[in-house]
């Protein structure tokens, strides 16, 4: 099987190595340059810098984008190909497509196939019928167009490398090379256009920008003239000399404040000097005048005049009272002279007072004046901040659009063709090594799974072993197959079993026959019953086989065919008819002798087998004259051999095992399955029956999984010398 599968594959793979339509690939390469930088970015690239991945990436993207493959399509014009436009009729000879049409057999019968349902629809219909279905719209075509396009192409980069390989399949040589350069070269121009356009954009932008900004610049130079002007404030903080006036306000303020406390301070020192006379060195110096010191004199000298008068006259006495007298003008004019000292430090309390108060509001009117100052200066400050910014953005577009517009006609695209695709002379596919190779390999490794699956799957008896444990039975003999020469059929077993008695064929009847002599524990007297699960597994051969090595042994031996709705044994062993038949036995009128019949070169053995014509029933096996008639066999017989219809099939050998003594089950090699062998021995087992053993019949000694029939047979070969056939 596997050597067929794998020849089978190989040939499969070799007709469609020669029969396929051949494909070409045609490749042409590109690389992509360093500059790829944004045309609004002041930053300059790198030199020697090369293009990261993110970017190779985005170039090959944009070499398999629908927009790209739309212009392709449109300069190629692959709309009217109808390779590419599949809603076209084909272009071929014959109605065929160029790039379809084979050479090969293959090629020219699917054609004819395919043209054979075509002629029959114009013959039924009138009409053609590839011209029979209106075209779409041409957005659907060019969609078709491009998705068949995009299917063929490919970008390929090796590694860190900044060349990419376009890649573009066809059945057609030309046309593979023709698109494929094509696509390199419009892809160049198409994005030297993609960059130029985005130079032009850039430089409307910033010219664009570059007017706004010189119009809001004048718009702030005319907003900051007129601020200063309505607000009376320089555009130069430092000329402002308003701050060194309130500084100096401060200061005449804190001196006035000291002079008024001072004054306040000496005004209650002199008025409570005058309450309580008191003149001491403390006192103010308005008090100690050389004015009032000579009055205070006086009214010393007048006061120490009058105690001594007073102390010599008494107090009406003229002199008493002049003193009096004097004492009190004295005190008169001091109290006078007081009282106007008071009244010019009150008057200098007010001066200082008011001078106080005319410095406060003379300060709160230069903070006020310096609060909205600051505010003013705020503002114009801000509008310098915003003029600066503006000018500085200006010089900024100023600068990029410089740059740019000179060259905004003579850019770069960013990529180059650095090789054009030749015309491929070999098929890219079908690769006929590659294939060969391929299908051998595949069709291996199918074949080994085939293989194991079926094997896996296959229940059939094949281990001796294994069915020997399942069924729980003995093994009593290994049936080979018959043997057979090349072109010719082989022997048939009777045949085989008088021809040639030495061989492994017979040898393993007589191996049977040892095995179910041992079963019966060497009594004389021993009834066989032989059996299979289901027809054709070799039950009458193996009960044929099993009475010519009992007879060929000396035992006198009976072979009945007790399978009636067949009836081979009789065809199987080349018999006549008898004198008397089963039925005639039955009913009484003839001898067990008369229905039997002996065979010529084993006179030891008795058959019988009633013929296709016999009108025996098969019913009688359900009576007992099946006992009697057994019973019959057994005192004529040695040995008695029934050929019993299959178990899995009918009812009659459980029937007829509660007759024998020994019951053989037969398996064939690669027929028989295990669910079915054990089937047959539960079911004897169920019905009581005797003892229970099988047989392997038809196997191949060189396919056993454990050997040991190829090494009898090996054995049989070096002993054969002794042994002649």
């Amino acid at each position: 099987m596997i050597i067929g599968i794998v020849v089978a594959g190989t040939v499969l793979a070799l007709i469609a190595a020669v029969e396929l339509p051949k494909t070409y690939t045609a490749r042409s390469m590109i690389v992509v340059e360093t500059d790829g930088s944004n045309p609004l970015d002041t930053a300059q690239a790198q030199p020697n810098q090369q293009p990261d991945k993110s970017r190779m990436d985005t170039e090959a993207d944009l070499i398999t984008s629908r927009v790209f493959a739309s212009l392709v399509v449109d300069r190629l014009d692959l709309i009217n190909d109808p390779d590419f436009n599949t809603y076209l009729p084909p272009a071929g000879p014959g109605g065929t497509s160029t790039s379809d049409s084979g050479t090969g057999v293959l090629s020219q019968t699917v054609g004819l196939i395919v043209a054979i349902p075509q002629k029959l629809f114009a013959l039924v219909f009138g009409a053609d019928p590839q011209h029979a279905p209106s075209l779409p719209p041409k957005s659907v075509q060019q969609d078709r167009a491009i998705t068949l396009y995009l299917a063929s192409l490919s970008v390929d980069r090796s590694g860190e490398s900044a060349a990419m390989t376009i890649s573009f399949l066809n059945d057609d040589a030309a046309t593979a090379a023709r698109i494929a350069n094509a696509t390199a070269r419009l892809f160049v121009e198409w994005a030297r256009d993609n960059k130029r356009q985005d130079i032009k954009d850039a430089v409307s932008f910033l010219r664009q920008q570059s007017t706004e900004l010189a119009s809001r610049i004048a718009t702030i130079e005319g907003q900051i003239a007129k601020y200063a002007n309505e607000h009376g404030v320089s555009s130069d903080p430092r000329d402002d000399l308003l701050r060194a006036s309130i500084q100096q306000n401060n200061e005449q303020l804190n001196t006035a404040r000291g002079e008024y406390t001072q004054a306040q301070a000496r005004l209650a020192q002199v008025k409570l000097a005058a309450k309580t006379g008191d003149a001491g060195a403390n006192v103010d110096p308005l008090l100690s005048s050389d004015f009032l010191t000579s009055l205070r004199n006086d009214e010393a000298t007048a006061m120490r005049d009058r105690a001594q008068l007073a102390g010599n006259y008494g107090r009406n006495h003229p002199l008493v009272q002049e003193a009096d007298a004097k004492v009190a003008a004295v005190r008169a004019m001091i109290s006078q002279e007081m009282l106007r000292t008071i009244a010019i430090l009150e008057n200098e309390v007010r001066v200082d007072e008011a001078r106080v108060n005319q410095l406060t509001k003379s300060l709160q009117a230069s903070n006020e004046e310096l609060r909205q100052r600051s505010l003013a200066e705020a503002k114009l400050r801000e509008l310098n901040n915003d003029l600066t910014t503006e000018q500085k953005l200006y010089d900024l577009v100023s600068g990029r659009l410089g740059s740019l517009d000179p060259f905004s006609e003579a850019v770069e695209p960013g990529v180059r063709t650095v090789s054009v695709a030749e015309v491929p002379t070999s098929p890219s596919f079908p690769k006929f090594r590659l294939m060969l190779a391929g299908g051998f390999a595949a069709s291996l490794v199918l074949a080994l799974i085939l293989v194991v699956t079926l094997d896996s799957m296959d229940v059939r008896i094949r281990d001796l072993r294994r069915a020997s444990k399942l069924i729980r039975a003995p093994l009593l003999a290994s049936i080979p197959r018959l043997p057979r020469k090349f072109l010719r059929p082989a022997l048939p077993p009777l045949e085989t079993l008088l021809s040639k008695p030495r061989s492994a064929f017979s040898d393993a009847f007589r191996s049977l026959y040892s095995a179910c002599t041992r079963m019966n524990g060497g009594r004389g007297k021993h009834v066989v019953l032989v059996t299979s699960g289901l027809p054709q597994e070799g039950k009458t051969t193996t009960a044929m086989g099993l009475a010519m090595a009992a007879g060929m042994d000396g035992a006198l031996t009976a072979l009945i065919d007790l399978d009636l709705r067949t009836r081979n044994l009789h065809t199987a062993m080349g018999l006549g008819s008898a004198s008397k038949t089963l039925d005639d036995y039955l009913h009484g009128d003839c001898g067990l002798a008369e229905i039997v019949q002996t065979l010529p070169e084993i006179p030891q053995l008795d058959v019988m087998a009633p013929p296709a014509g016999d009108q025996t029933s098969p019913e009688f096996l359900n009576s007992s004259q099946l006992a009697k008639l057994l019973e019959a066999f057994r005192l004529e017989y040695d040995v008695v051999i029934i050929d019993a219809p299959p178990m899995l099939v009918l009812e009659d050998a459980v029937r007829i095992a509660a007759s024998v003594d020994t019951v053989v089950v037969v398996a064939a090699c690669d027929s028989t399955t295990q669910e079915a062998l054990s089937q047959v021995v539960e079911r004897l087992r169920f019905a009581g029956g005797p003892s229970i053993g099988w047989v392997f019949n038809r196997v191949d000694p060189f396919q056993q999984a454990h050997g040991a029939f190829r090494k009898a047979y090996l054995r049989r070969q070096q002993i054969r010398r002794y042994f002649p056939v």
